[in-house]
């Protein structure tokens, strides 16, 4: 993973290590503008841009979502010293505006939603698609956009994004259960390859208050179906889903799927080291910039 080039101008925790579905793998907490109660700011490189630099992302600790505030850690840093003392790591960070932040994943998300609001919606899917050009698996922007889409008669287009919405992990936004509910509706072309399109009549997107749940076996298929089809993105991306929605659940109903929560882990972390822009190992990130 490529480090932001301002990487001294933040305190962040070199020695964290990737020991629970959330944060996600790819996340690395610093301690300036942390608003306490679990809450903090982090470097965060999206599935599939590990050769760029990072995101900014702010953590809701007691909802286990992120949010992607900055588009980088300079954008940050200079919205942390509008807020205060540079010195100070306890100032209020703010979210950007796009005024301050051009490419700010959220304001831009956030300004999409006024867009459609104010029925302007060929400048909300061009503010979507930026978005998701930075952060492809932004859950809540891919779900905004597929209902663009739909409405625009973009059909083809909007099958791609209900898909991306499926496999894109909770800890972004979702469930996608309109985006999955419409993609049921869409005839599956014969030789279809994508597993989640062939096989989302078997998907509810119901977690929770039961024994069992015919989804994990279905996802679980699908990143097999994406690693032999050399689709290590998606993979790496459902992989991040199915950890997310399993460590929500019950430690009984876990083991009754034989979901171990550092062997699956260990295995992300492998299939991470199949992305055609690296690994997402923070080991191997610290160790090259110690070296």
């Amino acid at each position: 993973m490529q480090l932001p080039a301002s990487l001294t101008h933040i305190s962040a925790e070199q020695d964290w290590q990737h020991t629970t579905a959330y944060p996600p793998l790819g996340f690395t907490p610093f301690s300036e503008g942390a608003l306490g109660n679990g809450d903090t700011f982090g470097l965060y490189w999206p599935i599939g841009r590990e050769a760029s630099e990072p995101i900014v992302v702010e953590t809701w600790h007691d909802e286990s979502r992120l949010q992607p505030n900055f588009s980088s850690l300079a954008a940050f840093l200079r919205a942390h010293a509008a807020a205060g003392d540079a010195e100070d790591e306890d100032v209020y960070v703010a979210l950007p505006t796009l005024a301050d932040d051009p490419a700010s994943p959220r304001a831009t998300f956030l300004a999409a939603k006024e867009l459609i609001a104010q029925r302007n919606p060929g400048a909300a899917i061009a503010l979507l698609e930026a978005a998701l050009a930075i952060v492809p698996e932004y859950t809540d922007a891919l779900v905004l956009l597929h209902g663009q889409y739909v409405r625009a008669g973009r059909i083809d287009e909007a099958v791609k994004v209900a898909i991306q919405a499926i496999i894109s992990p909770p800890s972004f936004g979702g469930p996608p259960l309109k985006a999955l509910q419409w993609l049921r509706t869409q005839p599956v072309p014969e030789g279809e390859i994508d597993p989640i399109w062939r096989a989302c009549g078997q998907l509810s997107f119901n977690f929770g208050g039961s024994k069992d749940n015919a989804d994990y076996p279905v996802l679980l298929a699908a990143i097999d179906t994406y690693l032999a089809q050399g689709k290590h993105v998606c993979a790496a991306t459902l992989m991040q889903t199915y950890a997310e929605l399993m460590s929500a659940e019950t430690v009984s109903f876990q083991e009754r799927h034989a979901f171990e929560p550092a062997a699956f882990i260990a295995r992300q972390i492998a299939v991470s080291a199949l992305l055609p822009q690296g690994s997402r190992d923070p080991a191997l990130l610290w160790s090259s910039e110690l070296a």
